[in-house]
């Protein structure tokens, strides 16, 4: 099948997904702006909706991967963002990715359930250096600073920029920054804390955090070159609460981060 003579999975811009509250976010906030996704199969690549021209970009979103019948979630192995963005990219020739979904913020008094976090910048966090204590005491210390920050596109950046500073009228807040990101599933305050402290300095604060964004990494064209943005709502603040509070968050998160994402392409026009 193709449309305007070009392949169904031929486009310009992948919003990635991991989970199915993050595909069910898009699918709604999608319906809900009129468009009309439907979803595909590619021989190699699997399935995926097409969403067809959103704004001044052909858009698609592969569906979350699963193995065993369970969703795989992470940057990392055969089908983790890694691996998933470079085979997406190189089949589709999209110039760019978007990774939307849910996200942990690091401020709860400042940030509420539910506002989107737009990267500027991602620090992956699992590059560290771990030393033994000075003093002897069977006690390690552990170094982010090696973590260095890695821009985001910044056309994608700009679009999103514009997007905010529209007057439109959202339930939810959006906050640029820098966003952690590595393998860990955080439920403690006190290692979130640790490591804003002990990441590289950098001129926009850190907003928050996930699990896919690193992985993406992998599929730019070079290190001067960056394909990825991240946008992701706040599903919780990474502490001791994150399980009692995820479950109501999560699908708000999911859709606000897509709704905006969305927006944005629709109106920058």
């Amino acid at each position: 099948m193709s449309v305007g003579g070009l392949p169904f999975w031929q486009c310009s811009l992948i919003l990635f997904l991991a989970t199915p509250a993050e595909e069910a976010g898009v699918l709604g906030a999608a319906r809900a702006r009129g468009i009309d996704p439907r979803k595909l199969r590619h021989p190699i690549l699997g399935e995926y909706h097409w969403l067809g021209q959103v704004g001044d970009e052909v858009v698609i979103a592969p569906r979350p991967a699963r193995q065993g019948g369970r969703v795989v979630m992470g940057s990392q192995g055969r089908l983790g963002t890694a691996a998933r963005g470079l085979r997406f990219r190189e089949a589709t020739g999209a110039f760019g990715i978007v990774q939307i979904g849910m996200a942990f913020g690091v401020q709860p008094e400042a940030q509420g359930l539910g506002d989107v976090l737009v990267s500027t910048s991602l620090i992956p966090y699992d590059n560290r250096v771990v030393r033994d204590h000075a003093d002897g005491g069977g006690r390690y210390l552990v170094d982010h600073r090696e973590a260095g920050r890695e821009a985001a596109r910044a056309s994608l950046v700009e679009l999103f920029l514009r997007e905010r500073h529209r007057d439109v009228d959202r339930d939810y807040r959006v906050h640029f920054g820098a966003l952690l990101s590595g393998a860990a599933r955080i439920h403690s305050a006190s290692y979130r804390d640790e490591l804003i402290r002990g990441a590289a300095a950098g001129v926009d604060p850190i907003v928050g955090g996930e699990m896919e964004g690193v992985g993406l990494l992998a599929a730019s064209a070079g290190p001067d070159d960056p394909s990825w943005c991240i946008v992701k709502g706040i599903s919780d603040f990474a502490d001791s609460d994150r399980d009692h509070v995820i479950g109501e968050a999560r699908a708000k998160a999911c859709r606000n981060a897509a709704d905006f994402v969305l927006s944005a392409l629709q109106n920058d026009r």
